[in-house]
């Protein structure tokens, strides 16, 4: 058992199973679902108890639930193809970066599609017990609307050849960085976040990121280089000096980091309610202590309306 300390909270990262027996369960879900679209069989490897959040269309809680949900869904889009652009694994834990591609109805090469990410739990036996799915509901509206605006229909046929977009996310840096340094740097990053909001001063944590740093938060947009992050993150941050950003786990694959960030609010009321949503974060380690690319991705409907309601409870914008 390893026992790391994040954000003032123990995580434990219990490897039951080991990344073999992930790995082949983890090919037989992205088979079944991604590759073949049988999602009656797909649902089959969740757990009769297994949880799944779907941040725009809700909860579903039990292998049935889920699969009459998935399959009713999907049949209603059968002009979309999935490409995992990449996955990783770590314990129990797989993060994965997923397209959802609809064909080119102009003829001209044109790219309709938006990314997820994915957060999976393994239970054992080749079965799943929880998925959280991350996306900006805005950017699938967004393509679905320019491609019916195209001339694109139900019944235009999926195109399996598609992949991502071009220069959506830079490439993970290639060079060779112990996982050690890697995990510590996160760790820093996790703690400069935490004096940041102690002090409302956001400098140092963008002092983070490399000079040339991207970074994509799927509600406000691109920014491009250290003085734009730290422009952005300190003005948006402004107004919420009561926010923290508690790690609930991270995995870790080469120089790049994904975690799961609740955001969240204290509750002005005492009562022990909860004004959290979750961020999936996906980070590229650059080396020499600073951070190449930031993704963060949410449904900023979902944030909105905590903040709202915490507003309502007492919560005070500054």
């Amino acid at each position: 058992m390893k026992i790391l300390l994040i954000s003032g909270k123990a995580s434990w990262f219990m490897n039951k199973f080991n990344n073999d027996e992930v790995a082949i369960a983890f090919d037989e879900y992205r088979k079944r679902g991604v590759i073949d679209h049988d999602w009656e069989s797909w649902a089959s490897l969740f757990t009769l108890e297994a949880k799944y959040v779907e941040h725009f269309l809700g909860e579903f809680r039990g292998r049935e639930q889920i699969s009459q949900w998935i399959v009713s869904t999907m049949e209603q889009y059968p002009n979309i193809s999935m490409w995992m652009e990449w996955w990783a694994i770590e314990g129990d834990k797989v993060a994965l970066y997923i397209w959802n591609n609809l064909p080119d109805p102009t003829g001209k090469g044109k790219r309709y599609g938006f990314p997820n990410t994915t957060y999976l739990r393994y239970a054992g036996n080749g079965l799943w017990d929880y998925e959280e799915d991350f996306y900006n509901p805005a950017d699938a509206e967004r393509v679905w609307k320019e491609w019916f605006n195209d001339g694109g229909r139900i019944d235009t046929p999926a195109d399996n050849t598609l992949r991502g977009i071009e220069d959506w996310a830079p490439e993970v840096p290639d060079i060779v960085i112990p996982r050690e340094e890697v995990e510590e740097e996160f760790r820093k990053y996790v703690r400069r976040g935490e004096t940041a909001v102690q002090t409302g001063d956001w400098s140092p944590w963008a002092d983070q990121f490399t000079e040339d740093a991207r970074y994509y938060e799927h509600h406000y947009g691109k920014f491009h280089g250290r003085s734009a992050i730290k422009e952005w993150i300190t003005s948006t941050m402004g107004p919420f000096p009561q926010m923290t950003f508690p790690v609930d786990h991270y995995v870790i694959d080469g120089n790049r980091v994904i975690a799961l960030v609740p955001n969240c609010l204290p509750d002005p009321t005492g009562s022990g309610a909860d004004y959290s949503f979750n961020v999936h974060v996906i980070l590229h380690y650059a080396g020499n202590g600073q951070w190449s690319y930031e993704e963060d991705v949410y449904n900023p409907n979902e944030a909105e309306s905590v903040v709202s309601s915490w507003v309502k409870a007492g919560g005070s914008i500054s």
